[in-house]
């Protein structure tokens, strides 16, 4: 007796498609659940999302509920809105023809789901399933495939990787994020069809590595990116071959999903070579089009990585280098937009090692670590300091700084003030 898929779907999902699967069968139309949601009910997953499949033009779809959106309403896809969760709708249909290597230049509807199943990208992929008779349709050895982890194109995969230049992408990112393996074929069309892979937008390229990010293994995706010399598509001046650095890619895998900068930066600093400046790295990530934020974050943890990998041993123990080189940017960098907590610290491991242990230590004791910590201002040198020129407040005020994060225990407003007195008569003398 075949395995009941309904079982892998939670029953808020599962009560709204089986809303969609019925009123669509209510209406004389056929309906199966496609694509990655049955790829992961093979494999005993929970999916994130859920696509749908029906011989219904959207036209069709769109009378039969009450908020239907049109996200891609000429490829045939629509999306259907219950409760405020989005399922798409795609009708069966034939592509004819790509020239751009992303997009059919038009689409034929009113075919059958054999024919719909069969312009899919993988085996995995082409898996369609009856909701309503728990019914599984596949006709490409998908369930095979998914059983002894193989990554296979439908059909011959160059022809499929020259449909679309972001198949042999997904390729490599399914392999990561599924760790399966991509079988020998498949693999050598990545190479023989990279003139097309070079058509899609940056855009979509690192999309795929932020989807891999998600998953168990990013290090794969960018060993794989890597080997397969895929970087340097898009970023023509890379060297070839790229030489990995595997101790700190290795440390991609143990990396908290919500540090996007810092999985950034290991993946980065893994594959360029040392001479690689924040200048070089940031051409590299606004060509790749990473947002604003994520490419500040990114230069930051890629400064800190640099400088830890090159700090000697004995150095790593020194508190003061401790708040001054890492604590403290932290604090600047990160102090508007979320809290600082021991938690938050206790994530950079990856850079650091056990040492974060030490930072935690030290960030509960509550540091002065910015100029703002400190009990003296710029106001304060203007009212007791009238002749000091305004060009000498800084360097007063971070020698200052330099003072407490060395002592704490100095910052004390008329602590600070006897300093200052003794910093500016040096500066006069």
């Amino acid at each position: 007796m075949p395995i009941d898929l309904r079982s892998h779907i939670p029953s808020k999902f599962l009560n709204h498609l089986y809303q969609i699967v019925s009123a669509l069968k209510g209406a004389g139309y056929e309906c199966y659940l496609v694509g990655g949601s049955v790829r992961d009910l093979v494999m005993g997953k929970t999916p994130k999302e859920y696509d749908l499949t029906t011989n219904a033009e959207p036209k069709h779809v769109k009378r039969l509920f009450r908020t239907v959106i049109d996200t891609g309403i000429e490829h045939g896809t629509v999306t259907v809105v219950l409760d405020k969760i989005n399922y798409e709708v795609t009708t069966y249909r034939i592509d004819k023809d790509y020239t751009d290597g992303r997009r059919p230049d038009h689409v034929e509807f009113g075919t059958t789901l054999s024919e719909d199943l069969k312009r899919r990208d993988f085996t995995m992929n082409a898996l369609a399933y009856d909701l309503s008779t728990n019914l599984l349709v596949d006709e490409h050895f998908g369930q095979r495939d998914i059983k002894e982890r193989t990554i296979r194109t439908i059909g011959n995969p160059i022809q499929r990787f020259s449909e679309d230049g972001l198949r042999p992408i997904r390729a490599l990112r399914f392999a990561s994020t599924l760790d399966f393996v991509i079988e020998p074929e498949t693999k050598n069309a990545i190479q023989k069809t990279k003139h097309i892979t070079k058509k899609i937008s940056l855009e979509r390229f690192q999309d795929e590595i932020l989807k891999s990010f998600l998953g168990p293994y990013p290090s794969r995706m960018i060993q794989l990116l890597a080997d397969e010399n895929i970087f340097q598509i898009f970023i023509p001046f890379l060297q070839t071959p790229l030489f990995v650095k595997n101790h700190i890619l290795d440390k991609l895998d143990k990396t908290s999903k919500d540090l996007i900068g810092l999985q950034l930066a290991l993946s980065f600093f893994a594959i360029l070579n040392n001479t690689t400046t924040l200048k070089d790295l940031e051409t590299i990530l606004r060509t790749l089009k990473f947002s604003g934020q994520n490419i500040k974050d990114c230069l930051l943890f890629f400064e800190f990585i640099t400088k830890w990998e090159n700090t000697e041993s004995t150095t790593k123990d020194d508190e003061f280098i401790l708040k001054k080189e890492y604590l403290a940017p932290v604090k600047r960098h990160f102090q508007s937009r979320f809290p600082i907590t021991p938690e938050f610290i206790l994530k950079l491991k990856p850079i650091f090692g056990e040492t974060v242990n030490r930072f935690v230590q030290i960030w509960e004791e509550v540091p002065p670590l910015l100029l703002t910590d400190m009990k003296l201002n710029g106001n304060h040198l203007a009212e007791n300091f009238p002749d000091l020129a305004k060009t000498n407040y800084g360097m007063v005020l971070n020698q200052l700084l330099d003072l407490v994060q060395h002592s704490p225990k100095e910052n004390e407003y008329s602590r600070l003030l006897q300093h200052s007195a003794q910093f500016i008569s040096n500066l006069i003398k």
